[in-house]
């Protein structure tokens, strides 16, 4: 699974990202640089104060621990029971309308070898930490570790990024030439037949949108491989329709269909149910 966050400024959207300072970004920065040395030297007492005082740690399997303390015991146990090296790399900092916060994201690996046992460790994966200011320092709120992206995933998660770049030539990239592109039905101005083709899905979908939304901004979406050889997003939105002057601040789901790192298939969806019920 991998979160982001997507603004389609290439449609001429406004970004409601909230700005901010320079020190700010650095201080998020040092802090991962911070954490990554105080796990390494075994310091579980320096990464306690890491923590917001209701933090919380969610593992790659959906284990939840609550509470700096509790986060630093368990982190305790894995340096007395693991002779481990930590490498963190954060790779981007965005901001979280859904918890009016900042998130950095990055990837982590950790290798070494148990105490014990004279078995290789070499665990990799994402991150995605909710960022919080507590008497004048950053702290970490929420942090969430997920598996290591599929390809599948890391085209789709690509061709997002290539969106809020503004970079049309690199999003349709990954599409396939006889690609088949629906929207769902129920959708709000949605065209309800299917469009065929990249060039397709430029002059019809995008541009539409483009010329039809004053915004639309995509927040806090989630890729999930599901499948083999789909990707499933959901995601939340809010746009404004300039004819009409309608806001709207919804959920909607997108699935993806691949094959040979190409998309074949996308299919728009009201509602995550539906795209799950979907899913052969």
């Amino acid at each position: 699974m991998k979160k982001l966050l997507f603004c389609a400024t290439l449609l001429g959207c406004t970004t409601l990202l909230q700005a901010q300072s320079p020190t700010d970004e650095a201080a998020m920065h040092s802090l991962t640089r911070q954490y990554m040395a105080a796990y390494n030297a075994g310091d579980h007492a320096a990464l306690q104060e890491m923590y917001t005082d209701d933090a919380v740690r969610i593992d790659t399997e959906g284990k939840r621990i609550e509470g700096p303390e509790s986060i630093a015991a368990a982190l305790a146990e894995q340096l007395r029971a693991n002779n481990a090296t930590l490498l963190v790399r954060q790779n981007r900092l965005r901001w979280s309308d859904a918890e009016y916060a900042f998130v950095a994201e990055g990837t982590y690996e950790v290798y070494g070898t148990p105490n014990v046992y004279n078995i290789a460790i070499d665990v990799t994966g994402q991150y995605a930490n909710t960022m919080l200011k507590e008497d004048g320092e950053w702290k970490i709120a929420k942090s969430v570790l997920m598996d290591p992206a599929t390809e599948n995933v890391a085209v789709i998660d690509g061709l997002y990024q290539a969106f809020a770049k503004g970079d049309i030539p690199a999003a349709l990239e990954p599409m396939d030439a006889d690609i088949v592109w629906n929207e769902a039905e129920s959708f709000p101005y949605a065209d309800k037949n299917p469009y065929v083709g990249p060039e397709a899905v430029l002059n019809g979908v995008f541009a539409r949108i483009g010329a039809e939304w004053e915004y639309w901004n995509l927040t806090d979406i989630e890729l999930h491989d599901v499948s083999g050889n789909k990707v499933l997003a959901t995601l939340r939105y809010n746009a404004k329709h300039k004819a009409t002057g309608k806001t709207i601040d919804s959920q909607t789901a997108h699935l993806w269909t691949l094959r040979d790192g190409k998309i074949i298939a996308f299919q728009q969806f009201t509602d995550t149910k539906q795209a799950a019920a979907a899913v052969r």
